[in-house]
């Protein structure tokens, strides 16, 4: 009976994709989707268009351009698309897909980029090896896939090395939800941080 709960329970599981274009202000667009399979038992006011569209709206700095709900295979996919001033403003949005967002500068002038990303356990099977196994079977379908594109020369990255493109200075990282649950995750790179003439003329005005 415990089982057929846990089941019932993962396959509610979400997937989750993410690109951001960053620029060399820190303002960017990025895409999302999320899908959600049948018989999912979230409820819409948590996951839809509308909440989703609402919640990035509520933050200053961050604006909805496009948003989209389709139905593929009897999964339903939500797609938002975003423009955002800073790309820090990220993490006044109160969800786990967007984790934390951290931008520090090193010695030579570089950028260093850090973002960690978590998600709750809220399923408790740790007295339950079989329904730990079943747990860890279910969420390892799910992929969470995070891609950015940096302005200008990247030079390192933790990401697998397969990809991480410095010709295109694209990096993606992939998890499964099950590893995700367990442990934080914490995505870094390292990009040549130049505020050309846009940075300049930005600064120059602020005087």
């Amino acid at each position: 009976m415990m089982l057929g709960i846990v089941l019932i329970s993962l396959l509610g599981c979400i997937e989750y994709r993410e690109e951001i274009w960053l620029e060399n202000d820190y303002s960017g667009t990025m895409m999302f989707e999320i899908s959600l399979p049948p018989h999912t038992s979230i409820d819409d006011e948590e996951i839809s268009e509308l909440s989703i569209v609402s919640l990035c709206d509520s933050i200053e700095g961050v604006t909805v351009t496009a948003s989209n709900t389709c139905m593929i295979d009897e999964i339903t996919w939500i797609q938002i698309h975003a423009e955002f001033d800073n790309i820090l403003l990220l993490n006044n949005i109160s969800n786990e897909w967007f984790g934390h967002i951290y931008l520090d500068i090193d010695e030579n002038g570089d950028h260093i980029y850090k973002r960690i990303i978590t998600m709750s356990d809220t399923i408790d099977t740790s007295d339950n090896q079989i329904g730990k196994v079943l747990k860890y079977a279910v969420f390892g379908q799910y992929s969470w896939i995070y891609t950015i594109h940096f302005p200008d020369k990247l030079y390192e990255s933790n990401a697998p090395l397969m990809r991480t493109d410095t010709l295109t200075n694209t990096v993606t990282w992939e998890y499964n939800l099950a590893s995700l649950i367990n442990d934080q995750k914490i995505m870094t790179s390292r990009y040549r941080y130049r505020k050309g003439l846009k940075g300049y003329l930005k600064n120059l005005f602020k005087r």
